[in-house]
C-alpha cells in the first residue's frame, strides 16, 4: 500500500512539474506571435519593445512563485536564486528594470485586459477565452 500511495504522489508531482507555461496579451494586441528568443529577450530585460516596435509591459510573479520558477526553468534552463542573481546585477548597475510583479494568474489577466502592451505568463490550465495566447514555454 506504501508503495502504490508513493507511486501515485510520484506521478501527481510530475504532473505538475510539466504542467505548461503560456504567454498572453490582451487580444487588440498587435503582437499575434513571440518566439522563445523574442520572450527571453524581453522577459531578461534585453529589451523592452515588441519586435513591431511597440512598447512592451512585462508581468512577473512573485520572486517565490512556483509558476515563476517553472516559466524561467522552462523558458531559459536557469532556477530561481539564478534569475533573482542576474536581476539584482542588472538594477545595481542601473542597466535594466524588472518585469512588474504581479501576486496571482488572475492578477496578470486583469492587468493584461485593462493594458494592450502588457503580455504575462500562466499556466495553460488557467487560460481564459479574453486573452490571446503569443508564446509556449515547456
Amino acid at each position: 500500500m506504501k508503495y502504490l500511495i508513493y507511486i501515485l504522489s510520484s506521478l501527481l508531482i510530475t504532473i505538475e512539474a510539466s504542467a505548461e507555461m503560456i504567454v498572453i496579451s490582451h487580444p487588440e494586441s498587435q503582437v499575434d506571435k513571440l518566439s522563445k528568443k523574442q520572450v527571453i529577450d524581453l522577459y531578461m530585460g534585453r529589451v523592452q519593445h515588441f519586435p513591431n516596435g511597440g512598447k512592451a509591459s512585462t508581468l512577473d510573479m512573485p520572486a517565490d512563485s512556483d509558476h515563476r520558477a517553472k516559466f524561467y526553468k522552462g523558458l531559459t534552463g536557469k532556477s530561481l536564486p539564478q534569475i533573482n542573481a542576474y536581476w539584482a546585477r542588472l538594477i545595481f548597475a542601473g542597466r535594466a528594470t524588472p518585469p512588474q510583479s504581479v501576486e496571482s494568474s488572475k492578477e496578470v489577466i486583469a492587468t493584461i485586459m485593462k493594458d494592450t502592451t502588457a503580455i504575462g505568463y500562466i499556466e495553460k490550465s488557467e487560460l481564459v477565452s479574453s486573452v490571446k495566447v503569443i508564446a509556449h514555454v515547456e
